[in-house]
């Protein structure tokens, strides 16, 4: 009977690690240099897979990612526009994630985009771990009535004429039950403070949107009053929003942080510290007397 139990329990062990090693070994890294082998790449990769950008790219067209889990390294390269860029339909996002999709954009940089550098659309889900987004025409993350989760993200001026860094809304085309949802869970840095967050105005579709906070994050989204706020780790405030309006939104609230007053001297007092000042004052005056009476019989 102990030999059984034996070989039943190491048939189990064995079963598991085949089962193990065929959901862990499939997952394969594809390389990109241009825009047809970044195009080709991300069509033929599959949940698990990463595709890894080995130059600087040019796009003349959006990309778009739906149905599948996979990260996109940039290995520190760049995506530009190119002189032959061409929008499809309204679309002018360098990427966008749709339904049924969680990327990871990391070691990236998004540059001069006609509208945005990615959005989350109906449902996608991106992550943003050291990505940099500059000079994009609209702004530069739009989340879409989807997910975005700020990792590391650094922006600089994005929009035009007025900056626009990671903007809340919903189009009308997109599912009633994909609510925007912003989370941080790292740092967001922007050179400019004008609408580092803001929340789309004349947007009817938007009726609510969501802040969340991962444990042990540095930076903290937060709602306070009528604005959404970015805060640091001693809750200080970053970056403000543009006012919410009518729309619902749902996360933690702000608190400011409690002003430390200032130690009381608990130094026991003598009586002797008033009597030196007052001498001090005292012997000053004396001395300036005797010099002035010095001056006069001379």
């Amino acid at each position: 009977m102990k030999n059984i139990k034996k070989i039943v329990l190491f048939l189990a062990i064995l079963f598991a690690g085949l089962i193990f090693n065929a959901t862990t070994s499939n997952a394969a890294t594809k390389t990109a240099n241009d825009e047809q082998s970044l195009t080709t790449a991300l069509s033929e990769a599959v949940t698990g897979d990463t595709v890894e950008i080995t130059e600087n790219i040019s796009l003349k067209t959006p990309i778009g990612i739906t149905g599948k889990n996979i990260t996109v390294n940039g290995k520190g390269h760049t995506i530009t526009k190119d002189a032959g860029w061409a929008n499809v339909g309204s679309n002018g996002t360098f990427i966008s994630v749709g339904a049924g999709a969680r990327v990871t954009l990391s070691n990236i940089t998004l540059k001069d985009s006609a509208k945005y550098g990615v959005q989350a659309y109906n449902g996608g889900y991106v992550i943003l771990d050291n990505v940099t987004i500059n000079n994009c025409g609209f702004g530069a993350v739009l989340v879409n009535a989807g997910t975005v989760e700020v990792r590391n993200l650094v922006l600089g001026k994005n929009g035009n004429p007025n900056n626009n860094g990671i903007e809340i809304a919903k189009g009308s085309g997109t599912d009633a039950a994909n609510v925007p949802t912003v989370v941080m869970n790292g740092k967001l840095t922007s050179s400019e403070k004008e609408n580092v967050v803001y929340v789309a105005e004349n947007n009817p579709s938007l009726e609510k949107f969501e802040v969340e906070n991962a444990e042990g994050t540095d930076d903290k989204i937060q709602i306070s009053g009528n604005t959404v706020v970015i805060t640091d780790t001693e809750g200080k405030i970053l970056y403000t929003s543009n006012e919410i309006g009518e729309v619902e939104v749902a996360g933690e609230k702000y608190t400011e942080p409690k002003k430390e007053e200032p130690k009381k001297d608990t130094t026991p007092k003598t009586g002797l510290e008033d009597n030196l000042v007052l001498s001090v004052v005292i012997m000053t005056i004396l001395v300036a007397a005797v010099i002035v009476i010095a001056k006069r019989d001379n």
